[in-house]
């Protein structure tokens, strides 16, 4: 009777297992460090913005940045000293201002303001001040009445001005209220200063009577605490 020969059973290699084991313990290491030094980072970028940056609320209910505040109000700023530049130029004239006023207002428009331009020029809008002796006229933008939108992209800008027509001892008050349209061009000093160009302009015109001394101070009282205009996204 032959004997039956055992069979040995030969287990997993320990070594590769052990490999097996140690390439996974690798991997959870390796993982775990990136996710710590990721929060890390995290939290010390958190901390940079809250110690270097005040937050606020704009007006969806957002939370950003001052910095960017300050940067949107910087080209608010902008937008209103060109729009500030132009009124100067095309309301403000006497006699002897009157042929470099109007040749700036040009340089600071588009086609169609310049039609309206050298419409109301056609009407006899600049000519008056050579035929009446002593015809000067005063133009202010009504603090509280700015209202400025697309602030980054091509701004629309409307607002009223205060026009004061002196001829001798008589004043007569116009309202002109405006709406333009800006588009961003390369700074041309001095004929375009600010680096915005005109490509809108509508003027609605109206007699009004003199601001009473109430309406002074109350104007003069907004220019003094520089409200800012009303912003829309």
């Amino acid at each position: 009777m032959k004997k039956e020969k055992a069979e040995i059973t030969v287990g997993k290699n320990i070594y590769s297992e052990l490999k097996k084991n140690s390439r996974a313990v690798w991997g959870m290491v390796i993982v775990s460090v990136v996710s710590i030094i990721s929060f890390l980072y995290l939290s010390l970028v958190v901390y940079s913005d809250s110690t270097t940056k005040i937050f606020t609320m704009n007006d969806k209910g957002e939370m950003i940045p001052l910095s960017l505040v300050s940067a949107k109000n910087d080209k608010i700023k902008v937008i209103k000293a060109n729009a500030e530049y132009f009124v100067k130029n095309f309301y403000d004239l006497d006699q002897y201002s009157l042929k470099d006023k109007k040749e700036r207002a040009l340089w600071l428009v588009s086609d169609q303001p310049t039609k309206i331009i050298k419409d109301k020029d056609a009407k006899g809008y600049y000519s008056d001040f050579l035929s009446i002796n002593g015809l000067v006229q005063k133009a202010d933008i009504m603090p509280d009445s700015w209202e400025i939108s697309n602030v980054d992209d091509n701004p629309n800008v409307n607002f009223s001005v205060l026009v004061k027509r002196i001829n001798g001892t008589n004043e007569d008050y116009f309202r002109a209220d405006i709406q333009m349209r800006m588009t961003k061009v390369n700074i041309n000093y001095p004929y375009n200063p600010f680096g915005f160009l005109i490509t809108n302009f509508v003027e609605s015109l109206s007699k009004v009577k003199k601001p009473t001394d109430d309406e002074i101070k109350t104007q003069d009282s907004i220019i003094v605490e520089q409200i800012n205009p009303t912003i829309t996204n």
